[in-house]
């Protein structure tokens, strides 16, 4: 059995020891959400600053290939309806680099009715800013530009919202 020479196992060591500090340095609850200006598919520039000023945001990072995402739809739609009103968007961010035009045919052909951005490759950067590794990725931004939720898993918005 040949074991490894030195130098590869520090390297070794070393990305192991990267992977693990850059997955540890991810985005936390409390943390300040990093800022973005993005266009909508209307053609609109929007920043979370902006999106913030309304109120809570809840930030989907999503692909149409993501079949979790498609099934979370009624989800994400049923929050706008019910939350829309009382200050939360959500927004969703297309993180596949696709182009504008397959994002707005999905978005039409599945009745999306909640902020959709699709600024392909700036989309990726923000994506790559809050350390997104899979779909859908969800983040809650209260107000003040603080992270109040950061999973895969829809969280319960009203404990944030008044009802």
């Amino acid at each position: 059995m040949t074991l490894l020479p030195r130098s590869l196992l520090a390297i070794f060591l070393l990305f192991i020891s990267c992977t693990w500090s850059y997955a540890e340095t991810g985005h936390r609850v409390g943390q300040t959400a990093p800022g973005f200006e993005l266009t909508s598919l209307e053609g609109d520039k929007v920043s979370l600053d902006s999106l913030t000023q309304q109120g809570h945001v809840l930030l989907v990072f999503w692909a149409t290939e993501c079949v979790y995402c498609y099934a979370h739809i009624s989800d994400f739609n049923a929050l706008h309806d019910h939350y829309h009103d009382r200050g939360l968007t959500v927004a969703a961010i297309n993180i596949a680099g696709e182009y504008a035009q397959e994002v707005r045919e999905y978005a039409r052909s599945n009745d999306l009715k909640y902020l959709v951005l699709a600024d392909r490759l700036d989309n990726l950067d923000v994506a790559e800013d809050y350390h997104v590794v899979g779909t859908p990725t969800l983040v809650l931004v209260n107000p003040e530009n603080r992270i109040l939720f950061y999973g895969h898993n829809l969280p319960d918005v009203g404990k944030w919202l008044k009802e």
